[in-house]
Protein backbone atom coordinates (compact mmCIF):
# COMPACT_ATOMS: atom_id res chain seq x y z
CA UNK A 1 0.00 0.00 0.00
CA UNK A 2 1.13 3.77 -0.91
CA UNK A 3 2.34 6.34 2.08
CA UNK A 4 -0.46 8.41 2.49
CA UNK A 5 -3.42 5.60 2.81
CA UNK A 6 -3.88 2.36 4.02
CA UNK A 7 -5.90 -0.32 2.94
CA UNK A 8 -7.20 -3.90 3.63
CA UNK A 9 -6.55 -6.33 0.01
CA UNK A 10 -9.20 -8.34 -0.81
CA UNK A 11 -7.88 -12.15 -1.89
CA UNK A 12 -5.40 -11.28 -5.11
CA UNK A 13 -5.95 -7.70 -4.89
CA UNK A 14 -3.88 -5.79 -6.68
CA UNK A 15 -1.07 -3.16 -5.20
CA UNK A 16 1.12 -1.33 -7.25
CA UNK A 17 4.35 0.45 -6.30
CA UNK A 18 5.29 3.47 -8.90
CA UNK A 19 8.73 4.36 -9.34
CA UNK A 20 10.41 6.34 -6.85
CA UNK A 21 7.92 6.01 -4.07
CA UNK A 22 7.76 3.67 -1.41
CA UNK A 23 5.26 0.97 -0.19
CA UNK A 24 4.47 -0.82 3.33
CA UNK A 25 3.91 -4.48 2.93
CA UNK A 26 2.56 -7.08 5.46
CA UNK A 27 2.67 -11.07 5.43
CA UNK A 28 -0.12 -13.00 5.55
CA UNK A 29 1.92 -15.36 7.70
CA UNK A 30 2.43 -15.02 11.45
CA UNK A 31 5.71 -15.92 12.37
CA UNK A 32 7.46 -16.96 15.53
CA UNK A 33 11.35 -16.88 15.73
CA UNK A 34 12.49 -19.04 18.88
CA UNK A 35 15.30 -17.13 21.16
CA UNK A 36 17.58 -19.77 20.04
CA UNK A 37 17.32 -19.03 16.01
CA UNK A 38 17.41 -15.69 13.65
CA UNK A 39 15.22 -14.45 10.46
CA UNK A 40 17.22 -13.22 7.24
CA UNK A 41 14.84 -11.77 4.77
CA UNK A 42 15.38 -11.22 1.19
CA UNK A 43 13.39 -10.58 -1.49
CA UNK A 44 13.32 -13.13 -4.65
CA UNK A 45 15.30 -12.00 -7.78
CA UNK A 46 12.40 -11.28 -10.26
CA UNK A 47 11.05 -8.48 -7.87
CA UNK A 48 14.92 -7.11 -7.37
CA UNK A 49 15.65 -7.16 -11.04
CA UNK A 50 12.45 -4.77 -11.37
CA UNK A 51 13.67 -2.19 -9.09
CA UNK A 52 11.98 -3.57 -5.96
CA UNK A 53 14.21 -3.15 -3.22
CA UNK A 54 13.95 -4.17 1.12
CA UNK A 55 15.09 -0.84 2.88
CA UNK A 56 13.22 -1.89 6.37
CA UNK A 57 15.83 -4.73 7.95
CA UNK A 58 17.39 -8.20 6.15
CA UNK A 59 16.77 -9.47 9.96
CA UNK A 60 14.28 -11.19 12.34
CA UNK A 61 14.88 -10.77 16.07
CA UNK A 62 14.88 -14.07 18.19
CA UNK A 63 11.32 -13.85 20.13
CA UNK A 64 9.63 -12.57 17.43
CA UNK A 65 6.11 -13.46 17.40
CA UNK A 66 3.46 -12.13 14.48
CA UNK A 67 3.06 -10.73 11.08
CA UNK A 68 6.18 -9.25 9.77
CA UNK A 69 5.92 -5.28 7.71
CA UNK A 70 8.40 -4.41 4.83
CA UNK A 71 8.94 -1.24 3.66
CA UNK A 72 9.92 -1.73 0.15
CA UNK A 73 11.35 0.86 -2.19
CA UNK A 74 10.58 0.65 -6.27
CA UNK A 75 13.81 2.00 -7.62
CA UNK A 76 13.01 1.00 -11.29
CA UNK A 77 12.05 2.87 -14.07
CA UNK A 78 8.73 1.26 -14.22
CA UNK A 79 5.38 0.20 -12.32
CA UNK A 80 5.79 -2.66 -10.13
CA UNK A 81 2.56 -4.58 -9.99
CA UNK A 82 1.81 -6.66 -6.88
CA UNK A 83 -1.40 -8.76 -5.59
CA UNK A 84 -2.48 -10.21 -2.13
CA UNK A 85 -0.66 -13.75 -1.41
CA UNK A 86 1.93 -13.24 -4.18
CA UNK A 87 4.99 -15.14 -3.34
CA UNK A 88 7.72 -12.03 -2.55
CA UNK A 89 9.68 -12.45 0.16
CA UNK A 90 12.17 -15.34 1.32
CA UNK A 91 12.50 -15.75 5.16
CA UNK A 92 16.14 -17.89 5.84
CA UNK A 93 16.71 -19.49 9.15
CA UNK A 94 19.76 -19.66 11.03
CA UNK A 95 20.97 -20.82 14.41
CA UNK A 96 22.81 -19.34 17.28
CA UNK A 97 25.06 -20.56 19.86
CA UNK A 98 23.06 -20.30 22.46
CA UNK A 99 19.33 -18.20 23.29
CA UNK A 100 19.61 -14.91 22.42
CA UNK A 101 18.99 -12.85 25.72
CA UNK A 102 18.29 -9.49 23.81
CA UNK A 103 14.78 -11.05 22.35
CA UNK A 104 11.48 -9.60 21.44
CA UNK A 105 8.59 -10.42 23.91
CA UNK A 106 6.10 -8.61 22.66
CA UNK A 107 3.58 -9.84 20.27
CA UNK A 108 3.96 -7.83 16.59
CA UNK A 109 0.95 -5.57 15.37
CA UNK A 110 -2.09 -7.91 13.49
CA UNK A 111 -2.01 -4.61 10.73
CA UNK A 112 0.53 -1.92 9.34
CA UNK A 113 0.55 1.04 12.48
CA UNK A 114 -0.41 4.42 11.18
CA UNK A 115 2.72 5.98 13.13
CA UNK A 116 4.60 3.63 10.64
CA UNK A 117 3.43 5.47 7.51
CA UNK A 118 3.73 8.60 8.77
CA UNK A 119 7.67 7.83 9.16
CA UNK A 120 8.12 8.33 5.54
CA UNK A 121 6.43 10.52 3.43
CA UNK A 122 7.06 12.36 -0.13
CA UNK A 123 8.11 10.76 -3.33
CA UNK A 124 11.92 9.82 -3.47
CA UNK A 125 13.14 9.75 -7.28
CA UNK A 126 15.01 7.25 -8.02
CA UNK A 127 17.52 6.86 -10.50
CA UNK A 128 15.31 6.85 -13.57
CA UNK A 129 12.95 9.37 -12.52
CA UNK A 130 15.52 11.79 -11.60
CA UNK A 131 17.30 10.84 -14.81
CA UNK A 132 13.79 11.49 -16.85
CA UNK A 133 13.46 15.01 -14.35
CA UNK A 134 16.98 15.99 -15.31
CA UNK A 135 16.36 15.50 -19.24
CA UNK A 136 12.93 17.36 -18.98
CA UNK A 137 14.61 20.48 -17.12
CA UNK A 138 17.95 20.43 -19.58
CA UNK A 139 15.07 20.50 -22.73
CA UNK A 140 13.26 23.21 -20.71
CA UNK A 141 16.34 24.77 -20.42
CA UNK A 142 17.43 24.64 -23.77
CA UNK A 143 13.70 25.96 -25.11
CA UNK A 144 14.88 29.04 -23.39
CA UNK A 145 18.31 29.59 -24.63
CA UNK A 146 16.53 29.02 -28.11
CA UNK A 147 14.22 31.70 -27.99
CA UNK A 148 16.59 33.59 -26.37
CA UNK A 149 18.79 33.17 -29.56
CA UNK A 150 15.82 33.67 -31.71
CA UNK A 151 15.01 36.98 -29.76
CA UNK A 152 18.49 38.33 -30.22
CA UNK A 153 18.79 37.06 -33.76
CA UNK A 154 14.68 39.45 -34.35
CA UNK A 155 16.44 42.25 -32.37
CA UNK A 156 20.18 41.99 -34.57
CA UNK A 157 17.66 42.12 -37.89
CA UNK A 158 15.45 44.64 -36.76
CA UNK A 159 18.45 46.99 -35.83
CA UNK A 160 19.64 46.31 -39.33
CA UNK A 161 17.01 47.47 -40.99
CA UNK A 162 16.74 50.88 -38.57
CA UNK A 163 20.66 51.65 -39.90
CA UNK A 164 19.45 50.34 -43.39
CA UNK A 165 16.66 53.02 -43.05
CA UNK A 166 18.71 55.72 -41.12
CA UNK A 167 21.30 55.58 -43.86
CA UNK A 168 18.40 55.62 -46.77
CA UNK A 169 17.09 58.75 -44.65
CA UNK A 170 20.45 60.46 -43.99
CA UNK A 171 21.52 60.29 -47.82
CA UNK A 172 18.09 61.41 -48.84
CA UNK A 173 18.36 64.42 -46.75
CA UNK A 174 22.18 65.31 -48.15
CA UNK A 175 20.89 65.62 -51.16
CA UNK A 176 17.69 67.89 -50.07
CA UNK A 177 20.28 69.61 -48.14
CA UNK A 178 22.62 70.43 -51.14
CA UNK A 179 19.33 71.62 -53.62
CA UNK A 180 18.51 73.33 -51.26
CA UNK A 181 21.74 75.23 -50.56
CA UNK A 182 22.64 75.75 -54.13
CA UNK A 183 19.61 77.63 -54.77
CA UNK A 184 19.73 80.11 -52.17
CA UNK A 185 23.80 80.31 -53.01
CA UNK A 186 22.29 81.08 -56.44
CA UNK A 187 19.99 83.55 -55.24
CA UNK A 188 22.52 85.32 -52.56
CA UNK A 189 25.59 85.43 -55.38
CA UNK A 190 23.38 86.11 -58.83
CA UNK A 191 24.59 89.75 -60.54
CA UNK A 192 22.04 92.54 -60.77
CA UNK A 193 19.69 92.02 -63.26
CA UNK A 194 20.43 95.49 -65.39
CA UNK A 195 23.86 93.73 -65.97
CA UNK A 196 22.73 91.16 -67.30
CA UNK A 197 19.87 92.29 -69.25
CA UNK A 198 20.70 91.57 -73.18
CA UNK A 199 20.74 94.08 -75.59
CA UNK A 200 17.40 94.67 -77.34
CA UNK A 201 17.91 95.89 -81.19
CA UNK A 202 16.63 98.98 -83.02
CA UNK A 203 13.72 98.55 -85.62
CA UNK A 204 15.46 101.93 -87.06
CA UNK A 205 17.28 101.41 -89.89
CA UNK A 206 20.89 102.62 -89.82
CA UNK A 207 21.89 106.12 -90.92
CA UNK A 208 23.53 106.42 -94.29
CA UNK A 209 27.03 107.39 -94.57
CA UNK A 210 27.49 111.18 -95.18
CA UNK A 211 28.82 111.99 -99.02
CA UNK A 212 31.27 114.83 -99.24
CA UNK A 213 31.73 116.60 -102.69
CA UNK A 214 35.15 118.61 -103.75
CA UNK A 215 34.17 122.17 -105.51
CA UNK A 216 36.38 123.54 -108.04
CA UNK A 217 38.25 126.88 -107.81
CA UNK A 218 37.54 129.83 -109.74
CA UNK A 219 39.51 131.13 -111.61
CA UNK A 220 39.82 135.60 -111.46
CA UNK A 221 36.54 135.61 -109.00
CA UNK A 222 34.65 135.14 -105.38
CA UNK A 223 33.64 131.41 -104.38
CA UNK A 224 31.85 130.49 -101.75
CA UNK A 225 34.03 127.74 -101.81
CA UNK A 226 35.76 127.59 -98.24
CA UNK A 227 39.15 128.26 -99.60
CA UNK A 228 41.66 126.85 -102.25
CA UNK A 229 41.82 122.92 -101.50
CA UNK A 230 39.25 122.98 -98.60
CA UNK A 231 36.78 120.49 -99.01
CA UNK A 232 33.06 122.06 -97.67
CA UNK A 233 31.24 119.30 -96.54
CA UNK A 234 27.58 119.18 -98.33
CA UNK A 235 24.83 117.69 -96.73
CA UNK A 236 22.55 115.44 -98.42
CA UNK A 237 19.27 114.86 -97.88
CA UNK A 238 18.45 111.95 -95.65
Amino acid sequence: MGLSSKKQLPPRGPVTVPPGQFAFLQTEEKVTIPPEVMGFISIKATYKLKGLVNVSGFHVDPGWSGRLIFTVFNAGPATIHLERGLPVFLLWIADLDAPSKKRKTDLGPEGIPPGVIGNITGVVDSIYALEKRMKIDIKEVSDKQQAFRDEVTALKERQTRILLYLGIAAVVGAAALGAIAKVVADRMFAPPAAAIAPAIPSLDPPPAPARTEVAPAASGGTSNAAGPGVVAPVRTNQ
